[in-house]
This record gives structure tokens, sequence and C-alpha cells, in this order.
């Protein structure tokens, strides 16, 4: 067995090695002397299992500026790494500041015309003699705003303190604003894992923290807005129905229909504010995040479950469903262009996992992994809506 240092083409490489050495014994298999990747076969060093050994040195290498993978090549363990040139923090944070500015702006000013429809809406309706109340537009968008941004920006959040607590590099959100093309105003957020987590587990929490925050979010602004919106006798609702004043739901997130079966309207309709259609929104766009596909949130839940040959499998049968859904079922097309989306941006190539890539979840993580994932999947899937 080599001894620290040994192999080393570089000042980097020996301080890599360095660390190697302080969990593992290896043996240099491949180094490059400009010290940009190396591979060694290596064994835990006594007193440390493989997983704890791993796990201490991917944080130490990625100080050093390395993303490192644990793998088995035929009867050996190798462990490779690969330097990378760390992003400079500050132009990051400002394009961050830039885009939350860019889209607070767009998502109110959607808010501001959508809350205008309505009230134009309003206005008509109020010729059946029911009073109906219109929303003060500026109160309206900003509480538009924030039913469509604080959902999604917690669950970014909630991406970015798991990331942060299991050492994954990881970007900080970075909102989208769609003025004009998307009924809310923004695409939602992103952030960009740069590196595999350390492990399946650290895996699936990353694909579970961000929709768990979102969706608890979304039902609750649901349920408040859907009980502060106004109501009509069902006799007026199928009138306005009639002249396409009104159109009734073909299809909801099951968490909407489970408030709405839980709030008594007696023989009355529901007309959602825009307040309540954002939040639904929102419910329906974390069910397309959901979807076992490529490296969507529910891919990477998935993925931590399965292995890659299923997590590709299931990239392509749910997708080609979908398709299949969305020339059936016409409310589902905007699910069919998403999932095609989804698998040509992140679906093509094999889902390898975590880092330590012969790291697996216990049975007792594969079951409460398993059920977080499938509540949440049930919770915000559109299935169709009783018709009066």
């Amino acid at each position: 067995m080599a001894q620290p240092g040994a192999g080393g083409g570089s000042d980097a490489i020996g301080k890599l090695e360095e660390c190697l050495g302080r969990y593992f014994e290896y043996t240099p298999y491949v180094v490059d002397e400009e010290g940009r990747y190396a591979e060694y076969i290596v064994e835990p060093a006594a007193g440390l299992s493989l997983e704890e050994a791993f796990s201490r040195f991917y944080d130490d290498a990625l100080k050093l500026n390395y993303y490192p993978i644990l793998m088995r090549a035929g009867g050996t363990i190798v462990v490779r790494v690969v330097r990378y040139s760390p992003k400079r923090r500050g132009r990051r944070g400002l394009l961050a500041a830039v885009l939350l500015l860019a889209t607070v702006v767009s998502v109110g000013v959607t808010g501001y015309f959508q809350i205008r429809g309505y009230n134009d809406r309003v206005s008509v309706l109020r010729s059946f003699n029911i009073h109906i109340p219109k929303f003060d537009p500026v109160l309206g968008s900003v509480l538009f705003t924030l039913t469509v941004l604080i959902p999604i920006l917690m669950h970014e959040l909630g991406h970015f303190i798991v990331a942060r607590k299991t050492s994954t590099p990881a970007t900080f959100p970075l909102p989208i604003p769609a003025p004009i093309v998307s009924p809310l105003g923004t695409f939602g957020a992103i952030i960009q894992m740069r590196h595999l987590p350390k492990r399946m587990r650290d895996l699936a929490m990353l694909g579970l923290s961000g929709p768990i925050a979102g969706v608890i979010l979304s039902i609750a602004f649901f349920t408040i807005a859907y009980m502060l919106s106004p109501t009509l006798p069902l006799s007026v609702a199928k009138e306005a129905m009639r002249q396409s004043l009104l159109a009734e739901i073909q299809i909801a997130p099951l968490a909407t229909l489970i408030v709405s079966a839980l709030i008594p309207t007696g023989n009355n309709v529901v007309i959602m504010s825009p307040i309540a259609s954002a939040a639904f929104l929102i419910l329906l766009i974390h069910f397309a995040n959901l979807l076992p596909i490529g490296q969507l949130d529910g891919g990477h839940v998935f993925r931590s479950l399965t292995n890659t040959r299923v997590h590709r499998v299931s990239s392509y049968v749910v997708t080609l469903t979908l398709v299949f859904a969305s020339f059936l079922i016409w409310s589902l097309s905007w699910l069919g262009f998403f999932a095609i989306f989804a698998f040509i941006i992140s679906g093509l190539r094999p889902h390898i996992g975590a880092a330590n890539t012969l790291s697996t979840l216990s049975s007792r993580e594969k079951l409460i992994f398993g059920i977080s994932y499938l509540v949440l999947l049930l919770l915000t899937m559109p299935v169709p809506v009783p018709q009066t």
C-alpha cells in the first residue's frame, strides 16, 4: 500500500492523497500529472466502515476542489476524483438577487392582470343579481404574489438547506421570471447540484425536502383561499356556464378535492378566486416535478429507492404514458409536453445516484422515503372532478 503523497504529481494531488490516507489504505491507479483527475484502489482504514471513510473523505476532497466518486471495478473498490474550478459567489449572488426582483415584478404584474380579469367576470356575474365581492387590484396582486412565490421559494430553500446539511455542492436558488407566457408569471426556481450527494439517503432527502415544503404550503394557501372564495347557487352557476361565463374544472389535484369535500358549501358552487387558482396550479406543478423521470425531484427519490436500470425504464414508461394520455385527455396535454421536456433535458443519461455508488437505503429508510414520496404524489396527482 502507498503512503500519503505517493504518486502525486502536484501539490494539489499531494494534499488530496494526504486526506485520502487519513481514511483509506490506497494504491494509486491513475494520476494525472497536472492534478486534474486521479483514481485509487482503496480499502477503508482500520476502525472505519467503507461508508464512513468515504463520507469523511468526500468533505475533505470538496475543500480541495475535487469531486470524489466511490465505485466498484471488478473485485476492487476505487475512488475517482476530478478537479473543478470553484465558482465566484459574488456574481451568482448578484444574479440571484436580480432574478428574484425580476420574478417578484413578473408575478406581481401577472397577478394584477389576473385580478383585473377576475373582476371583469364578476361584473358580468352581478347581472344575475348575485353580489360577488371584487378584489382590490393592488392587494390582490400582493396576495397572488405571496401565494405563488412563498411555496416555490420554500421548496427550493428546502433543497438548499438539505444540500448544506449533507455537504452536497449546490447553487443558491435561482427564480425564473416568465411574464406573459406563464399564468403564474414564473417558471418556478432552480437549484443546481454541482456534484452527486454522498450517499443514497442524502439523494432521497434532497429529492423530498423541496416538495414537502412546497406541497404543505400550497395546500394551506389553497384551503384559506378556497374558504374565502365566493359561491353561487347551483342554478345560477349552471346558467353562467351555459353562457360561457364560467367553466367547470375537469381535473384537479387530489388535495384540492379533499379540501373542497371537507368545507361545506351546501347547494352552492365555489368560484375559485385567482389566489385559490394560483395555489391550485402550484400543486399541479409539484406533481409534474414529482414524476419519476430523469433528474426531477421525483426522479431523485425513485432512483434512491431502486437502481439505475429500473429508474431508466421508469423514465421511458412514464414519459410515453403521459404523452399517450395527453392525446386522450386534452386537459393533460401540458403534462405530456412537460414529460418530454424533462426526459430530453435530464433523462437521456443514466442516473448514477450518489457519489458513493455502493451505498443503499436500509429497509426502514426505503419504507419511510417510499411512503413519503407516494403521499406527495397522490396529494398532487390530477384526478377527474365530479361534474355538477
